[in-house]
């Protein structure tokens, strides 16, 4: 028989939390496989497992599974009765660390996002901002989290029954405790003026739209560029068999959405016409579709992602690039070129996985002074 060897016990916390020590309660998590007690910083202390207790100054550590004493230097840490080792950390330097170099950490913290859609496509763009380390964000959707949206959704079982907003805010706070998340329960027309004015700032801003219909893509670029924000749509054909992104800088002199793709007055018609469809629109005047499987939704929201952050990172001298320099306003992503899975539409894709880069799109009579901010 091998004899498996003691796991060494240690703890992580925040040198916040080391520096500034208070008596009391402590929550986390403890891993029994790794030996580690992962204490959340305060300001998620009310989300995790209590795992013991902080004793002033002078104490005798308890017999308990963790107990903390307050020293001169911190706190020292034991478990039934033994000293064990302490790595502090700090929070926003360690989580976006392995981002140095690539992205300013202190830059992309006061970008803001006004994600106006949070199904699946607004919950990966989330998601991904915040780990790219955007520290503030509008959360805007009516909907219920449901069991037929896991399977797209970055949230899971244990957020069925809850708004998609509350959800999606919890995962981004898990992810950056820190950062500043607003939640609005209902349809992008309808959130606040005032709530707008309070957060966006011009060139720091971003607004996505990730709704289920073009007029909400229409009126959300309307309204960046009323802030002086850009804005970026993605959206699915049928099935997912492509992707379809359109993005508008202000002050570059670009088309506006409704120049480019109409004001989305007959949608069915275009979904009947050339199969267009949003993720999370599963019918449309009694015709069904298929929204697709995430991979396929996950690979062109990708691509919409990294254009975010080239955008959120216009003007920034040090920050390089990596597609706004390469793809055009409106951009087409194949996810596959057999028309067994899209239909005859897919021909016009050459082969799978295919990003169109010659697209162009132009001012529209129809637009009339909608986006005169841009001509």
């Amino acid at each position: 028989m091998i004899k498996k060897e003691a796991i060494k016990k240690s703890v992580f916390i925040s040198d916040e939390q080391i520096n500034a020590p208070t008596e009391g309660s402590i929550y986390g998590r403890f891993y029994k496989e790794s030996g580690i007690f992962n204490i959340f910083p305060s300001e998620l202390q009310n989300k995790g497992d209590l795992l013991g207790k902080i004793l002033p100054l002078g104490s005798t550590p308890s017999r308990s599974k963790l107990c903390g004493v307050i020293a001169k230097n911190g706190i020292d840490f034991y478990s039934f009765g033994k000293k064990i080792d302490t790595e502090v950390y700090s929070l926003y330097q360690n989580i976006f660390s392995r981002n140095t170099g690539i992205l300013e950490s202190d830059v992309m913290s006061t970008k803001k996002a006004v994600l106006m859609g949070c199904g699946s496509v607004g919950s990966l763009v989330a998601l991904e901002l915040a780990r790219a380390g955007v520290g503030h964000f509008i959360l805007v959707d009516a909907d219920i989290l449901e069991y037929h949206n896991i399977c797209r959704h970055q949230c899971g079982i244990e957020d069925v029954g809850d708004l998609k907003v509350h959800a999606l805010k919890r995962k981004i706070l898990n992810i950056n405790p820190r950062a500043e998340v607003v939640t609005f329960e209902g349809i992008a027309q309808n959130l606040p003026k005032d709530t707008l004015d309070a957060f966006c700032v011009a060139g720091d801003t971003i607004f996505v739209g990730g709704a289920d219909n073009r007029a909400a893509d229409v009126y959300t670029n309307r309204i960046s560029i009323y802030y002086g924000a850009s804005f970026i749509s993605i959206g699915f054909w049928e099935r997912a068999f492509a992707g379809e992104i359109f993005y508008h800088i202000v002050g570059k002199g670009m088309p506006c959405y409704e120049c480019a793709l109409g004001d989305g007055s007959s949608l069915s018609a275009r979904a009947e016409a050339n199969h267009h469809i949003y993720s999370n629109q599963e019918e449309v005047e009694g015709l069904k579709f298929e929204p697709g499987i995430s991979v396929d939704i996950t690979f062109a929201t990708s691509i919409g992602i990294k254009l975010i952050l080239d955008m959120l990172n216009v003007g920034n001298e040090s920050y390089i690039p990596r597609l706004l320099n390469n793809l055009t306003q409106y951009t087409l992503v194949s996810n596959t070129s057999d028309p067994k899975i899209g239909g005859t539409m897919v021909e016009i894709f050459s082969y799978p996985l295919q990003v169109t880069t010659s697209l162009r799109v132009g001012f529209a009579k129809t637009c009339g002074d909608k986006c005169k901010y841009e001509r």
